[in-house]
């Protein structure tokens, strides 16, 4: 009856391993679609920044002078779990970095389901945002941040911690957004032609490299994430093969004891 069970069980670890090798594949084809969104973010952001920097070597009086009153903090996890210490690794991160700050209010911005259940246990105020399961739900994503953005971006220094890779956390600072390019940075000895005045075209601008950099932000995340999700599970499948494999070998040697029980049972009755 015990290698009955035995075989049962094993039949179950197969469909387990099925379902989490559908899993791998999902996330390494994700992954592979985010590489080739990430390299084309690259170069959009690089565009963008190189535009600022020719505008401000012209122009880098009207860069605000104020120092935000509001340190805002976004903090990328995942949505779903199968990916191993990649939120845990954000909060110790988190801690790490900014839990010696002081004379600035820290307002926190959350994304991912999985990282704010940890966060809310040492966290009372923050803002949460669902995370994105694939890369068509980072438009949605976007949305939401830009909204919870909105009431800060005059006052706040927006810092975003973040994986870049699923080993590496990078903090980047998006707001302010830019600064004085030195001299040896301006290539152009006259200033751009604009159709808007310097202040409306420099908010502009703002909001386009706001926006390019938490769309190539979030896609790294995403891309991380489902890349330690192919190391986890990974790991996982062949755990559950070596479980499969030790429980061949019980099902085996229990098979050999009733075999040799029968033909021991079919001797006495001969002798008999």
């Amino acid at each position: 009856m015990r290698r009955h069970e035995l075989d049962k069980h094993r039949r179950k670890l197969a469909e387990i391993r099925n379902i989490l090798g559908s899993m791998k594949t999902l996330a390494a084809m994700e992954s592979h679609k985010l590489s080739h969104l990430v390299k084309a973010q690259n170069a959009l952001s690089a565009s963008v920044t190189e535009l600022a920097n020719d505008f401000l070597c012209f122009h880098s009086d009207i860069l605000p002078q104020v120092k935000p009153r509001l340190n805002v903090i976004l903090i990328i996890g995942s949505e779903r779990g199968f990916c191993g210490n990649f939120n845990d690794r954000v909060i110790e991160e988190l801690n790490k970095r900014f839990s010696q700050e002081t004379g600035q209010r820290a307002q926190l911005i959350i994304v991912g389901s999985k990282l704010h259940s940890l966060v809310a246990k040492n966290h009372d105020q923050n803002i949460y945002i669902p995370g994105a399961d694939t890369v068509d739900e980072i438009v949605s994503v976007l949305d939401a941040l830009t909204q919870a953005l909105a009431k800060y971006q005059q006052a706040a220094c927006f810092q975003v911690l973040h994986h870049a890779d699923p080993q590496q956390l990078v903090t980047a600072t998006l707001l302010p957004p830019f600064e004085k390019p030195a001299k040896a940075a301006c290539t152009y000895t006259t200033a751009p032609l604009l159709t808007l005045s310097t202040v409306s075209f420099l908010f502009e601008l703002t909001g386009h490299y706001l926006f390019n950099s938490l769309q190539r932000i979030l896609f790294l995340s995403l891309m991380a994430e489902n890349q330690q999700r192919v190391q986890h599970l990974e790991q996982a499948t062949r755990h559950l093969d070596d479980s499969t494999e030790a429980l061949g070998r019980k099902i085996n040697a229990l098979r050999q004891e009733e075999i040799i029980e029968e033909i021991e049972v079919i001797l006495l009755n001969t002798e008999n």
